[in-house]
């Protein structure tokens, strides 16, 4: 079906937002989390004594600028379709009729997909989209060959909703989600990412990874769902990580105000 096609001769050329990669993260870099700066060093002290601190206390808040905005989330899209856990996926669709799985039919769904997603990016509504960016300083973050995807399901239905949790470098991982509801600024949090945190994004990683783990410095400590070697899923779409860094949207309260970021 695809064979001589310009799908099949240029597969990568497709995904042009590969030519923002680099502005994306520069401009990712610039939303310093809380503690980051000199600045922040009486505030921290101030909070080291608040009893009822929360996970929203340690953040810092921005509003993305709308190319930004509409780029990261592109590239999240993409990074997730082209994953080898989505193809896997995307091929076995053949399976629910009796017919055996078939790669050609794994590359048009990642078409028709990546298609529906550049649309819905560049063009559709942004509101009640959220961002919260984790900082790594010391401990990295690893990447596999899948990544918690609740989110390219909905491209089906011609719309961007549900939750995706993806590492862009070994010391930035982005968690974006669709709340019901929220206020139109900021749109995204930026905060340093505690050990539990960083243990639960990379555990996460085995889980949805079936073979292939890329990683800096030591090696990660094996769990048994990669040992499995198979695309697994959480059997409910919940984890406890999430939960918390959605709570940082949900409470109500917000310690500072947000800045803006004009221009990557």
């Amino acid at each position: 079906m695809l064979r001589g096609s310009t799908w099949e001769s240029s597969f990568e050329a497709d995904f042009g937002i590969d030519n923002e990669v680099h502005s994306i993260i520069a401009g990712v870099r610039k939303l310093k989390p809380f503690g980051y700066s000199v600045s922040d060093i009486f505030p921290i002290i101030k909070l080291l004594f608040k009893k009822d601190r929360t996970l929203k206390d340690t953040c810092n808040f921005f509003h993305l600028e709308e190319k930004l905005h509409r780029n990261l989330l592109l590239l999240l899209q993409s990074l997730l379709i082209r994953s080898p856990s989505a193809r896997s996926r995307y091929s076995s669709y053949p399976e629910m009729i009796g017919l055996p799985h078939d790669e050609d039919v794994g590359k048009a769904n990642m078409a028709h997909n990546y298609r529906i997603a550049r649309d819905r990016c560049q063009k559709g509504t942004i509101s009640n989209q959220f961002f919260v960016f984790l900082y790594s300083p010391l401990e990295k973050f690893n990447f596999g060959d899948g990544s918690l995807d609740w989110l390219t399901y909905n491209l089906a239905a011609n719309r961007i909703s549900g939750r995706a949790l993806v590492p862009l470098t070994p010391d930035i991982c982005v968690y974006f989600f669709t709340p019901p509801a929220m206020l139109a600024t900021p749109n995204c949090a930026s905060l340093i990412a505690a050990p539990w945190m960083i243990d639960s994004v990379n555990k996460v990683t085995q889980i949805y990874s079936k073979e292939m783990l890329f990683f800096k410095g030591a090696p990660p400590k094996i769990i048994d769902a990669f040992r499995q070697n198979n695309f697994l899923e959480h059997k409910k779409k919940s984890d406890s990580l999430i939960d918390t860094l959605e709570g940082i949207v949900c409470c109500p309260r917000r310690s500072r105000p947000s800045w803006s970021l004009n221009g990557l």
